[in-house]
């Protein structure tokens, strides 16, 4: 299963105690290897929550802290999650921390 492509979502500022959704329609067959949530300015994400789906299929129980989907950390979990086109992945963020966070979400594709 050879590398295919990075797909960044372009998250935005989320403010202290806001949610923001936001998705990316898939254009080819993939499977999501990893995601990762990256902090813009390197600003703590250890209380920012995340969730993830494809179409209606949720892939966490209820959230995940996005610190373990950090690319910098060893908890970066490898997936295996097959998508093909037309499908739309879904991310939903919660931040909890005392200030805004601007954040992307970055999907590492492979075919």
């Amino acid at each position: 299963m050879p590398f295919a492509k990075f797909v960044t979502i372009d998250v935005g500022s989320v403010a202290s105690g806001a949610t923001t959704e936001k998705s990316w329609e898939v254009d080819g067959d993939f499977t999501i290897r990893r995601v990762h949530i990256i902090e813009k300015g390197a600003a703590s994400t250890r209380a920012v929550e995340v969730t993830f789906r494809v179409d209606q299929t949720g892939y966490t129980e209820d959230y995940v802290p996005a610190i373990i989907l950090d690319i910098l950390t060893d908890h970066n979990p490898e997936l295996s999650i097959k998508i093909t086109k037309g499908q739309k992945v879904v991310f939903g963020i919660k931040n909890n921390e005392a200030a805004a966070r601007d954040l992307y979400a970055v999907l590492e594709l492979w075919t």
